[in-house]
């Protein structure tokens, strides 16, 4: 079985969590679903870091990570964000 982006969602459903992504990251993490899902899967756990390295399609990877937030409304948050501030950039370029 193939996990799709929605199993990832599921996984922060299930735990009350909303997920904030920006829709290019998450454009680029098809056919990564799997390895993405484990990550985060473990990182919910307290089992990992909180980084995923995302392969680009001509090559290369942005690192992005997780982190765990609450809203100001006392809602649990899972960001997902590049490591640095050109790695949105690179997604975005990789995804043209």
């Amino acid at each position: 079985m193939v996990l799709s982006f929605e199993a990832v969602e599921e996984v922060c459903e299930s735990t009350q969590t909303t997920l904030v992504i920006h829709p290019a990251i998450r454009r680029a993490i098809k056919g990564y679903e799997e390895s993405f899902y484990v990550g985060l899967r473990c990182y919910l756990a307290g089992e990992a870091d909180g980084a995923y390295f995302l392969p680009l399609h001509e090559g290369g990877y942005v690192r992005l990570v997780f982190s765990k937030r609450v809203s100001s409304g006392g809602h649990k948050l899972l960001r997902i964000d590049p490591l640095t501030k050109e790695g949105l950039a690179r997604i975005k370029a990789s995804l043209d």
